[in-house]
């Protein structure tokens, strides 16, 4: 049995390829995705959430996070036209036409944002000042930067490594709710899926800042050609 990650960027052209690659070359038991049954259905149905039960039941401040992160997101997705999250989708897709099951690994995202709205007020405050530069950095001044990054590819890692360092810590609170719990999840569901019978090869599609605590926590599962790019 093994497990093949693929790590992918939610609004990433690339992301797509290398899912049906991974998906088709290896022909897995099943395709285990990042989500959770009820953001795939959030998804796939485009449901929105209503603003002021939100406000109601979390709080302008938390209210106000959320809704630039979203914003953040639609704004870089809408820079590739990509819509964010095509991802997983795509790898569903892919797997109910080859006939293969799908597994939703990630933890329900109502727990999660509860797990973010929890953050210090000072480390959330934080957050939306440093989200509001990169929104406006990146809607004013993206032309003019030195430093270009291509969003139609998976970022490199060493990249990607740096990246969630910062995160950890600038944001301890809110980078534990967003991966480290969600990477210990995750892990604990890829390894009951791994010692089910049935399911000798999964494929799993996940962000690729997700990666390097799934790739630790599961070393000994992973597939050989994988181990030799993560090592």
């Amino acid at each position: 049995m093994c497990i093949l990650i693929v790590p992918t960027s939610h609004i990433a052209s690339q992301s797509m390829r290398d899912i049906r690659k991974a998906i088709e070359t290896h022909n897995p038991d099943i395709v285990a995705v990042e989500l959770d049954i009820h953001r795939f259905m959030m998804m796939e149905h485009e449901e929105k959430s209503s603003a002021i039960d939100f406000i109601r039941t979390a709080g302008p401040l938390n209210f106000l996070l959320f809704f630039i992160m979203k914003k953040l997101q639609t704004w870089l997705g809408k820079a590739v036209n990509v819509l964010p999250g095509s991802d997983m989708l795509t790898a569903i897709k892919i797997a109910e036409e080859r006939g293969i099951e799908v597994a939703f690994i990630d933890r329900d995202i109502n727990h999660t944002v509860f797990r973010i709205s929890s953050a210090p007020r000072r480390e959330k405050l934080k957050l939306i000042w440093f989200l509001l530069k990169g929104l406006l950095a990146g809607t004013l001044f993206s032309r003019f930067s030195k430093q270009k990054i291509d969003l139609t590819k998976v970022p490199p890692e060493n990249m990607i490594r740096e990246s969630m360092k910062m995160l950890k810590k600038e944001f301890p609170h809110i980078y534990k709710a967003l991966v480290t719990e969600r990477d210990s999840h995750m892990s604990r569901k890829l390894r009951e899926l791994s010692e089910t019978e049935h399911y000798k090869k999964i494929v799993a599609v996940i962000g690729a800042g997700h990666r390097q605590g799934l790739t630790r926590r599961l070393r000994h599962l992973l597939c050989q050609e994988q181990k030799s790019r993560s090592l």
